[in-house]
């Protein structure tokens, strides 16, 4: 698939790789010398919690079939996961694992403060670049176009909808509202004919700011200019998507009475048939499959509603970067650790179907639609492998697919995006607590605070 990237954002990472094409740019780094054979060890980090005890053992479990494979390779688990207010001083202190997960919205961030390695040289022998699709490898290229990082996760987020609620409300589960007008009128009728909400949103914390820049995206606008170098929220898109879900609330009353939402407590209401609509992830069908075990078949999603045409969705995901102190022996071994941990199951035959018979004897879900980080061929001879598991009906994610390669993809903020989404919540919070709130008041207050956060670089 073809992802959409608005012109806009994108025009940074493709003028420099066509002036690198004309040699205008510094070359590539020079693939380094390894020795295949030497005995090296790495530490691979996100490491499950002992919480989660199946995840945990099927980490290890691949960590000690990685090893049998590599008998040169040793390696150790870490816990250590993002945490942005950290990761300067695990790279500082050099207790950075050799390769961890850093989210879309940090790795321009720690690219540019030369906190990852390049890896550019590694990657390419090893053929791991073939497999990656080529938009989603953007997210871990500098403007040059080296690699400090293979994509591992990508996600649009979409409207995931109560299709039991719109059938009892008279509306057509298989027609999802495609606008924020058609999303208020679905909500309203929700509300009026079942006494549920017809949408909810998030509002804690980073998740708060997440969705409102999420909303702003789909009215047109952006939080920051490509380079992330000047805030753009203070414009009359930034105003229309918080008055969207202020008149939601008060005006149209089909929010319910509870303000403060996390995706925890929004999946909790979803599954208690108590919320119609809402902005997530796709993967929240899994979750609520997993964690809920609810009706599969009540479930759909379709693209994050718009304003009126095609104006963005945002496009969120992970990379895993690599300790920049790391040898090249140690920086091969953790690219092949991550092309065999999150690739495996998804470029080996024997891997996949396995892997698709493993979770559908679980009671899980195989071939959720969606982005892929894999390049379009290999994903879909991935779908092909495990066509006999799919287990989704892809009649409820057709608004879902059918945008991607439609309404363009934005990537989330440049420059200190979660700290701009926890700065975010509480103006979402104020608009929804406040009928009288001014909201142009609220957008400029929130704009001149951002702009304090990444004038910090």
């Amino acid at each position: 698939m073809k992802l959409r990237i608005r012109h806009g954002i994108a025009a940074v990472a493709v003028g420099a790789l066509a002036l690198a094409a004309a040699g205008c740019t510094a070359s590539a780094p020079a693939t380094p010398q390894v020795d295949p054979d030497a005995p090296v060890t790495i530490t691979v980090g996100d490491l499950p919690s002992t919480q989660a005890e199946a995840a945990r053992k099927g980490f290890l479990d691949a960590v000690d079939s990685f090893e049998e494979a590599h008998p040169n390779v040793t390696i150790e688990t870490s816990e250590t996961r993002w945490d942005n207010g950290s990761f300067s001083a695990l790279v500082a202190g050099g207790t950075m694992p050799t390769v961890m997960s850093v989210p879309f919205t940090n790795t321009q961030q720690v690219i540019d403060n030369g906190q990852v390695a390049d890896i550019t040289g590694i990657v390419e022998p090893l053929g791991i670049v073939e497999r990656v699709n080529p938009d989603t490898l953007k997210q871990a290229q500098d403007d040059a176009g080296n690699i400090y990082g293979i994509p591992t996760s990508v996600d649009a987020l979409g409207l995931i909808y109560n299709r039991q609620l719109f059938e009892q409300a008279g509306l057509d589960p298989d027609d999802p509202p495609a606008t924020w007008d058609e999303v208020r009128e679905a909500a309203k009728t929700i509300t009026e004919k079942t006494g549920a909400p017809g949408y909810l949103q998030m509002t804690e914390e980073g998740q708060g700011g997440w969705i409102y820049t999420a909303t702003v995206y789909s009215h047109g606008g952006t939080v920051e200019d490509p380079t992330g170098g000047e805030v753009t929220l203070d414009s009359p898109e930034g105003v229309d998507a918080l008055k969207t879900v202020h008149d939601m609330y008060w005006t149209d009353k089909s929010m319910g009475s509870t303000v403060l939402f996390s995706l925890k407590t929004l999946m909790q209401e979803y599954a208690a048939n108590r919320a119609g609509m809402f902005i997530a992830p796709v993967q929240t069908y899994e979750w609520l499959n997993n964690v809920y075990e609810i009706d599969l078949s009540t479930i759909g999603a379709t693209h994050v509603p718009q304003a009126g045409g095609e104006e963005g969705a945002l496009l969120s995901g992970n990379v895993q970067m690599f300790n920049p102190k790391s040898t090249p022996e140690q920086l091969t071994a953790a690219a092949e650790w991550v092309d065999y941990y999150y690739f495996g199951k998804f470029t080996d035959e024997e891997t996949a179907v396995a892997n698709a018979q493993a979770v559908v004897a679980d009671g899980g879900v195989v071939g959720l639609p969606g982005l892929s980080p894999l390049s379009p061929e290999a994903y879909e001879q991935y779908r092909e492998w495990i066509a006999d598991y799919i287990n989704v009906d892809p009649a409820h994610f057709t608004g879902y697919t059918d945008s991607l390669s439609v309404i363009p993809l934005v990537p989330e903020p440049a420059t200190r995006a979660q700290e701009v989404y926890a700065d975010l919540a509480p103006t979402v919070q104020q608009a929804l607590t406040d009928e009288n709130a001014d909201i142009e008041t609220l957008v400029s207050d929130a704009s001149s605070r951002i702009d304090r956060i990444i004038s910090q670089g």
